[in-house]
């Protein structure tokens, strides 16, 4: 069990009420839908109150549920821990568990790249020592002490995503983590709306440093907007940085070749070669996997062990993975890149499309509106026709108000289809999709051109 009852209360100051069984919690959950047996479901309010689904999270078998007030529906002996406010009571829970955790830490931030290299850091030390990091992208207020509370009492090692939308959230997350060792993978246009331009949001990121351990180090990325930035906040916070990408940095690239759709790597590490292979053909991932290279150094780990064990990581859905579908016309070739979207990631995305690493026929983008650029988001969009990546790219199809205006921008011989809905684009892939198609998904994760992707995998054959 990863909780004792004895330990819940005096991480959350709260109160037992109800039928409580004598034995432990086995995990924290804010899902109702997703809850497992014994674990304590946590009714959080976001988008919708958690107290709503406390009878259905019980139902599906967990042990009890963390609240702040008795929803009238809730039978009498349901177990309930009760608490001023659930949301306070969560971080308690983050907080605590992490000041009994041994484990070693990395927070990791970045505009894009966090999430693929937080999976990185897990594949690859894990293989070292018991690990421990989310399944999902929980990086923000609730995603991070869920993370924390949830972190087992014996792992060596754990791996903490930390993330922004406006000023202000980065530090109180970073404080919680308490990290051993921080990585900043990448500064680029992201949630411009809050933060005006490139340097407000690499200030905002730079907060991750205080939130190192006194002893901690910080790995930052000197082939990056606002490195400097980044550099001085750590000097500042009286810690110490070492930086991978530049060509003084302590990691650094020698040579990047695609090898069977995968890159290899030859990288000189201080005064030592290093040569291994990233488990993607896209260079903005082997790019990210020097950052953690030095983050398992920097942990005491085994970069040597950790440098060869970095082919066995592949990307997770939606964030650039790739495969094969045999539909009843042929195979086509699918990237899945439909999670998140900023300039740099769509970058990186056309990028990963235009590679001619396959014998595909023709090169096909699924473009969605990019979130959150504030008031140049327009521009942004119409810029994308002068990036060099749509060179190789045979046809675009775009979606949303935002894609709008790159669709009019486009010459004749790549402008696909605008879609005003994401119903419409799916009921005409039959007629789009042809045999030998390399295809491309990408848009912010609001907009939905995940359906897009879950529509192209049950048209297999």
């Amino acid at each position: 069990m990863l909780w004792s009852q004895s330990d819940l209360v005096k991480a959350t100051a709260g109160g037992l009420i109800g039928d409580w069984r004598n034995d432990g919690i086995a995990g924290v959950s804010i899902d109702s839908r997703s809850i497992k047996s014994d674990e304590l479901f946590v009714a959080v309010k976001a988008k919708r109150d958690g107290h709503n689904f406390i009878n259905d999270a019980i139902r599906l078998g967990a042990k009890g549920a963390l609240v702040d007030h008795i929803p009238a529906d809730i039978p009498s002996n349901t177990p309930l821990l009760l608490v001023p406010s659930v949301q306070e009571a969560l971080e308690n829970l983050g907080k605590y568990r992490r000041e009994k955790s041994q484990a070693k830490l990395v927070a990791i931030t970045g505009s894009v790249g966090k999430t693929s290299s937080k999976n990185m850091l897990k594949t690859i030390l894990e293989l070292q020592g018991k690990t421990h990091a989310s399944p999902a992208s929980f990086n923000n207020y609730l995603g991070v002490p869920l993370t924390l509370a949830n972190l087992p009492i014996d792992a060596a090692y754990a791996v903490v995503e930390i993330g922004m939308n406006k000023p202000g959230e980065i530090e109180p997350l970073a404080r919680m983590a308490a990290a051993d060792v921080v990585l900043i993978t990448a500064i680029g246009k992201a949630h411009l709306e809050a933060f005006g331009d490139i340097a407000g949001i690499a200030h905002e990121k730079a907060q991750i440093v205080k939130g190192l351990k006194s002893r901690g180090i910080a790995v930052l990325n000197a082939d990056t907007p606002g490195y400097e930035i980044l550099k001085k906040q750590t000097i500042k916070n009286g810690s110490q940085f070492i930086s991978f990408g530049g060509i003084d940095s302590n990691l650094r690239a020698k040579k990047m070749q695609k090898l069977n759709g995968r890159i290899k790597v030859q990288c000189q590490f201080n005064d030592r070669d290093l040569e291994f292979i990233v488990g993607s053909s896209g260079f903005h991932f082997a790019e990210n996997s020097l950052g953690v290279l030095l983050c398992v150094d920097c942990l005491g780990a085994d970069i040597e062990k950790a440098s060869q064990d970095l082919a066995k990581w592949e990307p997770s859905s939606g964030r650039g993975s790739f495969e094969k579908i045999l539909l009843p016309s042929g195979n086509i070739f699918l990237i899945d890149d439909a999670f998140n979207a900023n300039p740099s990631s769509m970058k990186s995305a056309l990028q990963l499309l235009s590679q001619r690493t396959l014998n595909c026929s023709r090169r096909v983008a699924f473009l969605g509106d990019m979130l959150e650029l504030g008031e140049n988001e327009v521009m942004l969009h119409e810029e994308i026709i002068s990036w060099p990546e749509l060179a190789d790219v045979d046809i675009i199809h775009t979606l949303g108000p935002l894609m709008h205006y790159l669709h009019k921008k486009l010459p004749s011989n790549i402008k696909g289809c605008h879609y005003e809905s994401k119903n419409e684009l799916i009921s005409d892939l039959e007629n789009i999709l042809q045999e030998g198609d390399k295809v491309l998904v990408k848009s912010s994760k609001s907009v939905g051109l995940s359906s897009i992707v879950d529509a192209i995998r049950s048209m297999k054959k």
